[in-house]
């Protein structure tokens, strides 16, 4: 989501600082939902402001690691796979 559609959604300018905490939040924390997120994060600024957002960014920090976590043990879990392949003498 863009700055601009974040205030069109909202009715409120937001500043560029501000609305970097906000991404990061809409894209990161996991209640907010892949298909709803805009909304939700818009109407979560509409209704409480920014202090509940930031109050967010702890959880959305958390939810970023457990992802990149995530993805580098599935990289692993490929590399092996591949390993295994090889000393079966399958193609890759």
């Amino acid at each position: 989501m863009m700055k601009k559609e974040f205030e069109m959604l909202t009715g409120k300018a937001v500043s560029d600082e501000e609305y970097g905490t906000i991404e990061y939040v809409y894209t990161w924390h996991p209640a907010i939902d892949d298909v709803n997120g805009k909304g939700q994060i818009a109407d979560l600024y509409k209704y409480y402001g920014m202090t509940v957002i930031e109050d967010m960014v702890e959880r959305a920090r958390k939810m970023e690691k457990l992802d990149s976590d995530l993805r580098a043990a599935k990289a692993q879990v490929s590399i092996i796979q591949n390993r295994i392949k090889v000393l079966r003498g399958e193609e890759l």
